[in-house]
């Protein structure tokens, strides 16, 4: 079978929880189907608006696909900015198509507070239409997206899957001492804003802690005058995007990791963190609903509450035993929901009911 695969993200070059997501995905399927990956290569250039930008580029997609010359048994696109090209293709080539939406866009600018673009509902709604199997990743997006677009029946969810990759041994103290871990895009939605705020409340009771924040954008500058208005400067690292390497490095000496996203559709950080056996905070909403239950497999806890937060962390810090069981119960629950023969096997079946019904 050979699946043509429509991504604004390139998975061997991942930017976000999407291009991870795609990565790990390929390289699960791979050995069982051909996929072909379709995504912007080369750099692109300045765009007067976003409509000029996904036009652009949905019209490179299709100008790749049908010069390369192969032929497909299904299209599979991710998310709703590839809706142009998936409907284009879809009708020029007659084959089915698959959709995955990882976020809605109602979604992400509520959390901004900023009214959601016009054209991205457009493509949104497009891409929803006219897929003739529609997967999301958890059940907190099948949620979502019943209740913004009530015509759309039928929502397959499958969770992203594992990474399996193994546990870092002792290697060298990258920080010799005890810390919070986070990790992500400095956007909005991911709530770091809150996180310091949190912490700048526990670091009181716990100056032995640091906090450490990797990642990179817009509001990386903003993040840093916070936490020298919060007065916590001093026990405060920013790092840049780390590699998977390092990721898990980080993870396996920390004393929490915690991912206080406003907007979660699934989770991915949370669900790495847990992979690592690690104790994982997040919030009470969001994807990861499926996985992290509070005080079973992970602790969960309101941020815009932060004091409430804070006395959170802090109890469950100090229980090292209840930490402990947490923390095993968290790998064992995501072991089982999300390995990747499981994923694939999900995948598989659906691309052969696709196929076979077309």
């Amino acid at each position: 079978m050979n699946i043509l695969m429509l991504s604004f993200e390139h998975p061997y070059k991942p930017k976000s929880g999407l291009g991870v997501h795609l990565s790990r995905l390929i390289s699960y399927l791979n050995p069982h189907i051909n996929i072909t990956v379709c995504a912007p290569s080369r750099k692109l250039c300045s765009y007067a608006n976003v409509e000029d930008f996904i036009a652009d580029v949905n019209v490179r997609m299709v100008q790749q696909v049908l010069s390369c010359n192969k032929r497909f048994d299904l299209i599979h696109a991710h998310d709703d900015m590839t809706a142009p090209a998936a409907h284009y293709l879809k009708k020029q080539l007659s084959i089915p198509l698959a959709a995955t939406i990882h976020g809605l866009e109602s979604g992400r600018k509520q959390v901004c507070k900023e009214m959601p673009h016009p054209y991205r509902l457009l493509t949104e709604r497009l891409l929803i239409d006219i897929s003739d199997e529609l997967i999301v990743l958890s059940t907190f997006m099948k949620r979502s997206i019943s209740k913004a677009y009530p015509f759309r029946e039928k929502i397959t969810v499958i969770p992203s899957p594992l990474s399996l990759e193994a546990k870092i041994g002792l290697a060298e103290r990258l920080i010799h001492k005890r810390y919070l871990f986070s990790f992500g895009r400095f956007v909005p939605e991911k709530g770091f804003s809150q996180l310091l705020k949190v912490f700048s409340i526990l670091n009181k009771c716990r100056p032995d802690l640091q906090l450490v924040l990797a990642g990179q954008g817009p509001l990386l500058a903003s993040y840093k005058k916070l936490a020298e208005q919060l007065s916590i400067k001093e026990s405060v690292m920013f790092y840049p995007f780390l590699n998977r390497r390092e990721i898990v490095t980080f993870l396996s000496q920390c004393e929490m990791a915690v991912f206080p996203s406003f907007y979660e559709p699934f989770g991915l950080a949370a669900q790495e963190s847990m992979e690592q056996g690690v104790l994982t905070a997040v919030p009470q909403s969001g994807g990861f609903c499926d996985f992290a239950v509070h005080n079973k497999t992970a602790i969960a806890a309101d941020f815009s509450q932060e004091r409430g937060a804070a006395d959170r962390l802090h109890n469950v810090l100090i229980d090292e035993e209840n930490a402990c069981r947490i923390k095993e119960a968290g790998r064992e629950r995501v072991m089982k929901l999300h390995h990747p023969q499981i994923i694939t096997a999900s995948y598989l079946q659906l691309y052969q009911r696709l196929s076979n019904n077309s």
